[in-house]
């Protein structure tokens, strides 16, 4: 019996507790992103600008209409409505450091960790950052629809429509949410009655989806992200519905880079390479200037419900 061979006799030698599988699973999280979103007003660079803000005119064309004149009077002055968003950026950076042994061990699978696919990474990291930043906007809206506490409701998102087209918004509306924001709408839906129960977006919205775009509901594009932001502490989430030119971003990248070993632009991302020879091990670091605003607050409103 001695002589038997057993795993536990090999394990270490001609056996291996485990062996990495041949694909690299990824941990979940949610990429997506409202950086480009065309409802977000895109701002000029700020490359050359000789300053690190950017204000933006708010004229109201439109707004005043003529007057009845009686004849041999003059006419009185109407003063024309402006206004002014100033948005600010500032740097935003992420840093990640990869030993050698780490990285001349690589499998070469694809995802597995390596210095490349970790410079790659910047870019979501970007990505997610700016779309944090622009849902922690929703704030900022002095108009809001929703009960602390309450879960939402298909009232509180016909309340959100109503608003903006009080106020005579056009464009494609849009409504970023949290999950469970659009998960208490649907049940919502599931119990609403009269016409809004029978067209095919209501429907659906009922199909089970992930963060990004998830379609229509009553003519709103919605937009799922788990960075909405808790307000009152964590008792609820505040998203928000917006016409096109509520927000806006502006950003610069910052190159050439003076002094690195290596860097890559990928406007309006830089990643540089530093070696630290000392510790055997390479530093990436990806930077990008961005800044986000509100630009017209009549353009945007907040939607609270329970979290």
């Amino acid at each position: 019996m001695a002589s038997e061979v057993y795993f536990s006799t090999l394990s270490g030698n001609a056996r291996l507790a485990a062996i990495l599988n041949q694909q690299i699973a990824i941990k979940l999280v949610d990429t997506a992103t409202l950086v480009n979103h065309p409802a977000i007003l895109q701002l000029r660079s700020m490359n050359g600008s000789g300053s690190t803000a950017v204000q933006v005119p708010v004229v109201s064309w439109g707004a005043d209409a003529m007057a009845s004149v009686a004849e041999s009077s003059s006419v009185t002055n109407t003063a024309l409505t402006t206004a002014a968003a100033t948005i600010t950026i500032a740097r935003q950076a992420l840093r990640r450091q990869i030993s050698d042994l780490a990285q001349l061990t690589a499998t070469g699978v694809p995802l597995d960790v390596t210095l490349d696919n970790i410079a790659t990474d910047m870019v979501m990291a970007y990505n997610r950052r700016v779309t944090t930043m622009i849902t922690a906007l929703s704030s900022g809206f002095s108009t809001a629809v929703g009960t602390t506490n309450v879960a939402l409701t298909v009232a509180n998102y016909y309340a959100s429509i109503f608003a903006l087209q009080l106020v005579a918004n056009d464009g494609q509306f849009v409504a970023v949410m949290h999950p469970k924001q659009i998960n208490d709408l649907i049940s919502a839906l599931r119990s609403e009655t009269g016409p809004g129960q029978y067209l095919t977006p209501t429907q659906d919205q009922m199909n089970a989806k992930g963060p990004g775009y998830r379609g229509q509901l009553f003519g709103v594009d919605i937009f799922s992200s788990t960075l909405v932001p808790f307000t009152n502490t964590t008792t609820d989430r505040l998203g928000m519905m917006m016409a096109p030119g509520a927000l806006g971003i502006a950003t610069a990248t910052a190159a050439p880079i003076i002094g690195a070993t290596t860097s890559i632009p990928v406007s309006p991302i830089v990643v540089e390479y530093e070696r630290d020879a000392s510790s055997g091990s390479t530093i990436i670091v990806g930077s990008a200037f961005v800044g986000v605003g509100e630009i017209d607050d009549a353009k945007g409103v907040a939607i609270l419900s329970k979290a």
